[in-house]
């Protein structure tokens, strides 16, 4: 990402504009990051003073309730946090769909949930670092080995993985380097 796209999403940040991935993505970012957080205070230096300009307004108790309610979900700070309910499911392949959960781009890892079709079968490939998945959901197997709800399978740096299938779907998080092209799909 050049200087200025940075400059734009911080910019974005402070005016409320960012949601969804994009706002988690910044907001972890934000945390580690002092020269994002220096723009970030730039930001609102400039935008503070245009808002004594505008008179003042009492919001309705909807508003003040809607406000409440956000900050009871936000969380602790510096933390990030995806319901069941938010990000997006894209199709990754045919019969696999992604939600990315976080992108470290600093650090090099992603965590996303894979949503495996009935069938399913993705090919083999290798690890530079490790890839750490958890089935939370139906069957899988990674080869012959089979795997259930609750199952830990880790690919350590080097090694590489056997073609993943399942029989009956399920639902994998997995947390592994970060492969931009699954960003983009």
């Amino acid at each position: 990402m050049n200087r200025n796209e940075v400059e734009q999403l911080a910019g974005d940040y402070v005016l409320g504009a960012l949601s969804g991935l994009e706002l988690t993505e910044f907001e972890a970012n934000l945390a580690r990051d002092p020269k994002l957080q220096q723009l970030v205070a730039a930001w609102e230096r400039r935008l503070t003073p245009l808002a004594a300009t505008l008179p003042e307004v009492e919001p309705r108790a909807s508003v003040w309730d809607a406000i409440e309610a956000a900050l009871d979900d936000a969380g602790p700070p510096a933390t990030v946090t995806v319901r069941s309910g938010e990000g997006e499911w894209r199709t990754l392949v045919p019969g696999t769909e992604i939600k990315v959960l976080m992108v470290d781009r600093d650090a090099g890892f992603q965590s996303f949930l894979l949503r495996l079709a009935p069938g399913t079968r993705l090919p083999p490939h290798d690890h530079s670092i490790l890839e750490e998945c958890l089935l939370l959901e139906g069957d899988m197997l990674i080869g012959d080995r089979a795997y259930s709800r609750g199952d830990y399978h880790a690919a350590l740096p080097g090694s590489r993985h056997a073609p993943i299938s399942t029989r009956n779907g399920g639902v994998v998080f997995i947390r592994s380097e970060l492969r931009p092209e699954m960003l983009a799909c």
